[in-house]
């Protein structure tokens, strides 16, 4: 089992984790653009970290890091963690964790700030053992659509 921070030369390793875990229904039946993936590859705020064995991917976790206007240091939003059915409960999102800690400890990132449904205890739990602290026990999400062309 290899845990990992991809590459800007890992698209096709991004694109399969992409289509094997991230269900149909919150991809909207596509994904991005194989330029725009690239892009984010080869951008140091994106991590994508995945769990692979026997090189497929079994885990996934989406992560961006921006700046604080507080002190000279980053924050990071881990927006996405999933974990293939057949291997929960194995630990896995624990060591993609543990990897994204690894390189926010290296970016000099001063905290990791992830959110996530009051009904999603397995999320809870991972998070728990992994040492993140509950802060709130309610989430209400709002979301701004901004029209662009593309």
């Amino acid at each position: 089992m290899e845990t990992r921070r991809l590459q800007e030369n890992d698209y096709p390793v991004l694109s399969s984790a992409i289509q094997l875990l991230i269900p149909e229904e919150d991809r909207d039946g596509s994904i991005a653009s194989s330029s725009h993936l690239m892009r984010a590859l080869g951008d140091k705020n994106c991590y994508f970290i995945v769990c692979l064995i026997d090189s497929s991917p079994v885990g996934y976790l989406s992560a961006f890091r921006f700046p604080t206007v507080k002190n000279d240091v980053f924050y990071v939003y881990l927006y996405d963690i999933i974990v293939d059915e057949k291997f929960r409960n194995k630990g896995l999102g624990s060591r993609m964790i543990a990897e994204l800690q690894r390189h926010c400890k290296e970016d000099r990132v001063e905290q990791i700030w992830v959110g996530t449904s009051l009904e999603n205890e397995v999320a809870q739990k991972t998070f728990e053992r992994t040492g993140a602290q509950k802060v709130s026990e309610t989430y209400v999400e709002y979301i701004y659509r901004i029209n662009i062309e593309v």
